[in-house]
């Protein structure tokens, strides 16, 4: 029997009342800042003016003497403590066949700073304010190395590099379709076109800028870490298991309302993992929260995707083959999400909504000298839609047709559904109908 009265249907198009428009409207949301601060102290990073440098030295005396300084953390400090690393996916395979390397992700630099914004120390003080000035008396020495922000620069030879186990910057690639079928459909087709296209880096910019309370409950002795994240299970199992390495039930991470994520906002930042070192080294509440230069230079960055897109096409504008050279940028560090975006999701969408029978994708992740890169608003599918709609455009403007015309000829028809694109991806027909839950 159903569980819904026969009234009560859903599916793609259905109404869906809103819960929490009230509370957020009438101001009574529950974001970080709205926490009492009951007695915690306040957590400030320090950051690298440097896009890539060896730290020679970090000189804390003068700020662990300041007024209201609890303590002052480096690189080093963690190392000490056996702190560990920001895992991501290493399940890709580099151009020789070898599997990717990535550098370490530390929470704090140690040794090398990578991209401008990377935290190289941390001052717990009473308060924000003083935090933040005791910060400034920290003295760090820096070597000043050759960088490289551009990812197409990045893969030439003599470029600057990130990682020295990966000396060409690349840190994985994927290839999708028949190349030999493909220029063969090149070679023999009526009209050709090609385009370079950049989808440029950006910086996400939520209303509410990153934030992290952490503190020990008293009565489980559990670490609650208070946070902004899409997601929790994951946010916990990474802090507990891979930063500071015990058992993940004696983690609870708590998550209020969040104003605006759209993919930054997802799995574990350096500044969580700091605070929940904090917390857990000192017994106390310990309170962070960003600024927009925070999120500026060490939140995850979106996009930067920059191709080389080609189709191949008969005298009526149906396309016949779709070439694709793309290198997609990781930033310095992999996040969990920074390679799988180009390498995978990018390409699985790629053909959109149309029937392109044969495809070769070629797709490089390369490392930089910039701020990682994840998961933004679609997270590789804009991008990777924007490449086949642009060559339609100037296809269409090459043959002398109409925009919508050339599209309507290359559409996926109804009649193909379920239909398999070029990439294996599974499109599924559209229900005629919405359905009821049945058991």
């Amino acid at each position: 029997m159903n569980i819904l009265p026969g009234n009560l249907r859903f599916g793609a198009g259905q109404p869906v009342k809103r819960l929490e428009d009230q509370r957020l409207l009438t101001g009574k949301g529950q974001f970080i800042d709205d926490k009492p601060e009951d007695g915690a102290l306040w957590l400030h990073v320090l950051r690298s003016p440097h896009a890539h440098a060896n730290i020679v030295s970090i000189d804390i005396s003068a700020a662990a003497g300041m007024p209201g300084v609890t303590a002052v953390y480096t690189g080093a400090d963690l190392i000490k403590d056996d702190v560990g690393t920001l895992p991501t996916l290493s399940i890709f395979k580099r151009p020789d066949g070898k599997p990717m390397t990535v550098p370490p992700r530390r929470l704090l630099a140690h040794e090398v700073v990578r991209y401008t914004g990377e935290a190289v120390a941390a001052v717990v003080a009473a308060s924000r304010a003083e935090a933040q000035s005791a910060a400034e008396a920290i003295v760090v020495e820096y070597d000043v190395q050759p960088a490289v922000v551009d990812p197409v620069e990045a893969v030439k030879s003599g470029a600057p590099v990130v990682w020295p186990e990966a000396p060409d910057n690349i840190v994985g690639a994927m290839s999708y379709g028949d190349a030999a079928k493909v220029d063969a459909a090149f070679a023999n087709a009526a009209h050709t076109v090609e385009l370079d296209l950049v989808s440029q880096r950006l910086v996400p910019s939520a209303m509410e800028p990153r934030s992290t309370i952490a503190e020990i409950d008293k009565t489980s002795g559990r670490l609650l870490l208070h946070v902004q994240s899409q997601t929790p299970a994951s946010t916990r199992d990474l802090l507990a298991e891979s930063v500071l390495k015990r058992p993940k039930d004696s983690v609870r991470v708590l998550v209020g309302d969040i104003g605006g994520g759209f993919g930054q906002k997802t799995s574990l930042y350096p500044e969580d993992g700091i605070v929940a070192y904090a917390a857990t080294k000192l017994n106390r509440k310990i309170r962070w929260r960003g600024d927009r230069t925070d999120e500026f230079v060490g939140g995850t960055h979106g996009r930067d995707l920059t191709s080389t897109a080609s189709f191949a096409l008969d005298d009526k504008g149906k396309v016949l083959a779709y070439r694709v050279k793309s290198i997609g940028c990781t930033g310095a560090y992999s996040s969990g999400t920074g390679n799988i975006i180009p390498l995978v999701l990018g390409p699985f969408v790629q053909t959109g909504v149309y029937d392109l029978p044969l495809v070769h994708f070629e797709v490089k992740s390369v490392m930089t000298h910039t701020a990682p890169v994840g998961a933004y608003r679609g997270a590789g599918r804009p991008e990777a839609v924007f490449i086949v709609e642009r060559l339609f455009d100037a296809a269409a403007r090459k043959i002398g047709m109409d925009p919508r015309a050339i599209r309507k000829a290359n559409y996926i028809k109804p009649a193909q559904l379920p239909y398999t694109n070029a990439a294996g991806q599974v499109y599924d027909p559209v229900p005629s109908r919405t359905c009821s839950i049945a058991p």
